[in-house]
């Protein structure tokens, strides 16, 4: 039988109870994503059109990239609390805000939804991340699934609810809606999440040193690292392959030859998808360790891009829907690995800061997909995705130089 310290036991409720309502916490966070759920709403009670509402993500997403490293620096000199009130008030007005006055155009709707609501998002979303992660050093990819997936799935179950209450309330009454319940849930999680004492990790997990899960690399420098930015190469065309499929589901779906009523029901079960598989990477990372995580979400990206390009080139509705699927989960592991990278790589010091960057990889991808997307022309899919799946195949060979840079990182560290 395991031998436990004192205070084990209440540790180890304490911190259930803190992945439990962080999840929660972030279930609401993540209902920013449920925008291509809103948009068509948004265009008919704002009057706006579908060409300037699309942009909104993309804002947002830069939005929420910005908010982690704000976040970080808030935390840094104001605290936790602060840091999570923050993100809790920015949300509130970025989405209540762009319900009450949305109609003003479409500037409106990038400056609250897109730029503040993201803005919070991305602060709350590395605070509390961070934090609740410092509570299972034993088992940080398991909790980082746990928290992504709550995150990850928040578009799929109250985006869906919240568009289903729009013909009754109307948009404005959701959106304002939307941004109270928020706002009381974040400020609930300010006021109830705190960090644990040394003591409390070293009980919690007294081999982590001797595993390197918890590597002593603190005062390392994240910008100074050659493994990190062999990890954001990686991170980056696995996002861009992830997003070029996220975003255009419903329509690619249909190309290939899916009723538009499917086409939206595979939008829900890609999300699914993204969100388990933000579980399943984590705890695949507890069992091995950042290389072989890498190592096997590369392949499910490059099996993505496969599928959908052999689809595109014969008609293959069923193995568009495998690499619909693919890229769902290829994209949802990637934030697990960020966590796990940047805790394990450079310790917990500067733990949130560390963390922002290594999620700034969206903000790329998304450039790139965009970048690639202007190219070889948007509505030229098969060739996106002939493109694409050269560069899973780079972001594959790329594991290989991220794995010698890691394991001479880890020697030195243990040396140290």
């Amino acid at each position: 039988m395991e031998e436990r310290k004192p205070g084990t036991d209440q540790a180890r409720r304490t911190r259930a109870k803190y992945l439990a309502l962080s999840t929660f916490t972030l279930l609401f966070l993540g209902l920013i994503y449920a925008f291509s759920m809103f948009a068509a709403p948004m265009c008919e009670a704002f009057g706006l059109k579908k060409s300037e509402i699309g942009l909104t993500f993309n804002i947002m997403m830069i939005a929420f990239c910005f908010g982690s490293i704000l976040g970080s620096q808030i935390e840094k000199m104001l605290g936790l609390r602060a840091a999570i009130v923050c993100s809790a008030v920015l949300f509130l007005v970025g989405f209540a805000g762009c319900g009450l006055l949305g109609h003003s155009g479409i500037a409106v709707v990038y400056l609250l939804y897109g730029t503040l609501g993201g803005l919070g998002v991305g602060i709350g979303y590395n605070s509390i991340i961070a934090t609740t992660n410092t509570w299972f050093p034993d088992k940080v990819g398991f909790s980082s699934g746990v928290l992504m997936m709550g995150f990850g799935l928040g578009s799929l179950i109250l985006g869906t609810l919240s568009v289903s209450l729009i013909p009754a309330f109307g948009l404005t009454t959701v959106f304002v809606g939307i941004g109270f319940a928020t706002f009381a849930i974040t400020l609930l999680n300010a006021l109830v999440l705190r960090k644990p004492t040394a003591d409390v990790v070293r009980t919690l997990a007294p081999q982590a040193a001797e595993t390197g899960k918890d590597a002593a690399g603190a005062d390392d420098s994240i910008f100074k690292s050659p493994t990190f930015y062999a990890y954001w190469i990686w991170a980056i065309i696995v996002i861009a392959i992830g997003l070029a499929t996220i975003g255009n589901c419903a329509s690619d779906a249909q190309l290939v030859g899916w009723d538009a009523g499917f086409a939206t029901l595979l939008v829900g079960l890609v999300s699914t998808c993204n969100g388990l598989a933000r579980v399943v990477m984590g705890i695949v990372y507890d069992k091995t360790n950042v290389k072989t995580t890498m190592l096997v979400d590369g392949l499910v990206a490059t099996a993505a891009a496969t599928c959908i390009f052999l689809a595109f080139s014969f008609t293959l509705p069923v193995l568009y829907v495998v690499g619909a699927f693919c890229c769902g989960f290829c994209y949802g592991s990637v934030p697990v690995v960020a966590s796990a990278f940047a805790r394990q790589r450079f310790g917990l010091k500067k733990y949130p800061f560390n963390l922002s960057i290594a999620n700034f990889a969206i903000v790329f991808g998304s450039l790139l997909n965009v970048v690639v997307q202007g190219i070889v022309g948007g509505d030229h899919r098969q060739t996106l995705f002939a493109v694409l799946l050269t560069m899973s195949l780079i972001a594959l060979a790329d594991v290989i130089p991220f794995s010698k840079l890691w394991n001479r990182d880890m020697r030195r560290l243990r040396n140290r």
